[in-house]
Protein backbone atom coordinates (compact mmCIF):
# COMPACT_ATOMS: atom_id res chain seq x y z
CA UNK A 1 0.00 0.00 0.00
CA UNK A 2 1.28 3.46 -0.80
CA UNK A 3 2.10 6.07 1.79
CA UNK A 4 -0.84 8.15 0.58
CA UNK A 5 -3.29 5.31 1.18
CA UNK A 6 -2.02 4.70 4.72
CA UNK A 7 -2.57 8.38 5.38
CA UNK A 8 -6.13 8.07 4.07
CA UNK A 9 -6.87 5.15 6.40
CA UNK A 10 -5.56 7.09 9.39
CA UNK A 11 -7.42 10.27 8.41
CA UNK A 12 -10.67 8.29 8.10
CA UNK A 13 -10.10 6.87 11.59
CA UNK A 14 -9.18 10.29 13.03
CA UNK A 15 -12.34 11.80 11.53
CA UNK A 16 -14.41 9.49 13.77
CA UNK A 17 -13.09 11.12 16.95
CA UNK A 18 -15.78 13.41 18.38
CA UNK A 19 -14.99 17.09 17.86
CA UNK A 20 -14.96 17.85 21.58
CA UNK A 21 -12.03 15.46 22.24
CA UNK A 22 -9.95 15.91 19.06
CA UNK A 23 -6.43 17.25 19.46
CA UNK A 24 -4.48 19.51 17.12
CA UNK A 25 -1.35 17.42 17.68
CA UNK A 26 -2.92 14.48 15.92
CA UNK A 27 -3.62 16.53 12.79
CA UNK A 28 -0.09 17.93 12.84
CA UNK A 29 1.31 14.40 12.90
CA UNK A 30 -1.02 13.42 10.05
CA UNK A 31 0.15 16.44 8.02
CA UNK A 32 3.79 15.42 8.60
CA UNK A 33 3.15 11.76 7.65
CA UNK A 34 4.11 10.42 11.10
CA UNK A 35 2.03 7.30 10.48
CA UNK A 36 3.37 5.10 13.30
CA UNK A 37 2.90 7.89 15.84
CA UNK A 38 -0.63 8.60 14.59
CA UNK A 39 -1.48 4.90 14.81
CA UNK A 40 -0.25 4.78 18.42
CA UNK A 41 -2.16 7.94 19.35
CA UNK A 42 -5.38 6.72 17.77
CA UNK A 43 -5.04 3.28 19.41
CA UNK A 44 -4.62 4.87 22.84
CA UNK A 45 -7.15 7.68 22.40
CA UNK A 46 -9.33 8.09 25.50
CA UNK A 47 -12.94 7.05 25.63
CA UNK A 48 -14.68 3.96 24.41
CA UNK A 49 -18.26 4.89 23.65
CA UNK A 50 -17.43 6.49 20.28
CA UNK A 51 -14.98 3.84 19.05
CA UNK A 52 -16.88 1.84 16.45
CA UNK A 53 -15.95 -1.41 14.72
CA UNK A 54 -15.12 0.68 11.63
CA UNK A 55 -12.65 2.81 13.63
CA UNK A 56 -10.81 -0.30 14.85
CA UNK A 57 -10.95 -1.97 11.42
CA UNK A 58 -9.27 1.10 9.89
CA UNK A 59 -6.51 0.96 12.52
CA UNK A 60 -6.12 -2.79 12.01
CA UNK A 61 -5.62 -2.29 8.27
CA UNK A 62 -3.22 0.65 8.81
CA UNK A 63 -1.13 -1.46 11.21
CA UNK A 64 -1.00 -4.31 8.69
CA UNK A 65 0.08 -1.96 5.91
CA UNK A 66 2.76 -0.41 8.14
CA UNK A 67 4.11 -3.87 9.00
CA UNK A 68 3.15 -3.45 12.66
CA UNK A 69 1.39 -5.87 14.98
CA UNK A 70 -2.34 -5.47 14.39
CA UNK A 71 -3.43 -7.82 17.19
CA UNK A 72 -4.50 -5.11 19.67
CA UNK A 73 -6.54 -3.23 17.06
CA UNK A 74 -8.24 -6.43 15.92
CA UNK A 75 -9.02 -7.34 19.55
CA UNK A 76 -10.59 -3.91 20.11
CA UNK A 77 -12.59 -4.24 16.88
CA UNK A 78 -14.14 -7.47 18.13
CA UNK A 79 -14.74 -5.87 21.55
CA UNK A 80 -16.62 -3.04 19.89
CA UNK A 81 -18.86 -5.63 18.23
CA UNK A 82 -19.31 -7.93 21.25
CA UNK A 83 -18.88 -5.48 24.13
CA UNK A 84 -16.09 -5.00 26.67
CA UNK A 85 -15.56 -7.37 29.59
CA UNK A 86 -12.66 -6.48 31.92
CA UNK A 87 -11.76 -8.43 35.05
CA UNK A 88 -9.35 -8.42 37.96
CA UNK A 89 -7.82 -11.89 37.57
CA UNK A 90 -6.08 -13.71 40.43
CA UNK A 91 -4.36 -17.04 39.80
CA UNK A 92 -4.36 -19.70 42.50
CA UNK A 93 -1.07 -20.48 44.25
CA UNK A 94 -0.84 -23.84 42.44
CA UNK A 95 -1.65 -22.48 38.96
CA UNK A 96 0.51 -22.91 35.89
CA UNK A 97 1.59 -19.59 34.31
CA UNK A 98 -0.77 -17.94 31.83
CA UNK A 99 0.52 -16.14 28.74
CA UNK A 100 -0.85 -12.63 28.29
CA UNK A 101 -2.04 -13.36 24.75
CA UNK A 102 -3.31 -16.39 22.89
CA UNK A 103 -4.87 -18.23 25.84
CA UNK A 104 -8.45 -19.47 25.53
CA UNK A 105 -9.24 -20.84 28.98
CA UNK A 106 -12.48 -22.25 30.31
CA UNK A 107 -14.49 -20.27 32.86
CA UNK A 108 -17.13 -21.51 35.29
CA UNK A 109 -20.07 -19.13 35.07
CA UNK A 110 -21.88 -20.61 38.10
CA UNK A 111 -22.16 -24.14 36.74
CA UNK A 112 -22.02 -23.29 33.05
CA UNK A 113 -18.53 -23.81 31.62
CA UNK A 114 -17.65 -21.39 28.82
CA UNK A 115 -14.57 -20.43 26.81
CA UNK A 116 -13.26 -16.89 26.45
CA UNK A 117 -10.06 -15.59 24.89
CA UNK A 118 -7.84 -13.80 27.41
CA UNK A 119 -5.77 -10.62 27.12
CA UNK A 120 -3.75 -9.80 30.25
CA UNK A 121 -3.16 -6.05 30.18
CA UNK A 122 -0.09 -5.38 32.29
CA UNK A 123 2.38 -8.25 32.00
CA UNK A 124 3.51 -10.83 29.46
CA UNK A 125 2.95 -13.79 31.83
CA UNK A 126 0.79 -14.14 34.92
CA UNK A 127 2.32 -16.51 37.48
CA UNK A 128 0.78 -18.49 40.34
CA UNK A 129 -0.63 -16.25 43.06
CA UNK A 130 -0.34 -13.09 40.95
CA UNK A 131 -3.09 -10.62 40.07
CA UNK A 132 -3.65 -8.51 36.95
CA UNK A 133 -6.35 -6.71 35.01
CA UNK A 134 -7.43 -8.63 31.94
CA UNK A 135 -9.94 -8.57 29.11
CA UNK A 136 -12.13 -11.51 28.19
CA UNK A 137 -13.59 -12.14 24.77
CA UNK A 138 -16.30 -14.79 25.09
CA UNK A 139 -16.76 -17.21 22.22
CA UNK A 140 -20.54 -17.09 22.76
CA UNK A 141 -21.25 -13.60 24.15
CA UNK A 142 -24.97 -14.14 24.95
CA UNK A 143 -23.97 -16.84 27.47
CA UNK A 144 -22.12 -14.12 29.43
CA UNK A 145 -24.87 -11.48 29.24
CA UNK A 146 -26.11 -12.14 32.79
CA UNK A 147 -22.80 -11.11 34.36
CA UNK A 148 -22.51 -7.70 36.00
CA UNK A 149 -19.82 -5.56 37.59
CA UNK A 150 -18.75 -7.16 40.86
CA UNK A 151 -19.61 -10.73 39.86
CA UNK A 152 -16.92 -13.36 40.43
CA UNK A 153 -16.28 -16.19 38.00
CA UNK A 154 -13.85 -19.09 38.27
CA UNK A 155 -11.00 -19.87 35.90
CA UNK A 156 -10.70 -23.65 35.53
CA UNK A 157 -8.10 -26.06 34.18
CA UNK A 158 -4.35 -26.13 34.85
CA UNK A 159 -4.32 -22.43 35.75
CA UNK A 160 -7.19 -22.09 38.22
CA UNK A 161 -8.13 -18.75 39.68
CA UNK A 162 -10.88 -16.20 40.09
CA UNK A 163 -11.89 -13.13 38.16
CA UNK A 164 -13.99 -10.25 39.43
CA UNK A 165 -15.85 -8.27 36.74
CA UNK A 166 -14.60 -4.65 36.97
CA UNK A 167 -16.04 -3.25 33.74
CA UNK A 168 -18.71 -4.34 31.32
CA UNK A 169 -19.94 -2.25 28.42
CA UNK A 170 -22.40 -3.23 25.72
CA UNK A 171 -21.51 -3.56 22.03
CA UNK A 172 -21.29 -0.34 20.04
CA UNK A 173 -23.24 0.26 16.84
Amino acid sequence: MHDHEIGELLRLAAAQIPADIRTEDLHDYLDHHEWELVLDLLGDHPGTTWQTPRFWALLTEAALQLGQDETWFHWRCVESIQGLLRVELTLANNAEPLQARGERPTWDLTGDHRIAALWIESKPVLHAGERAKARLRPFVPPAWAHLAKGDVIALTGSSPGTATIIEKTPPRP
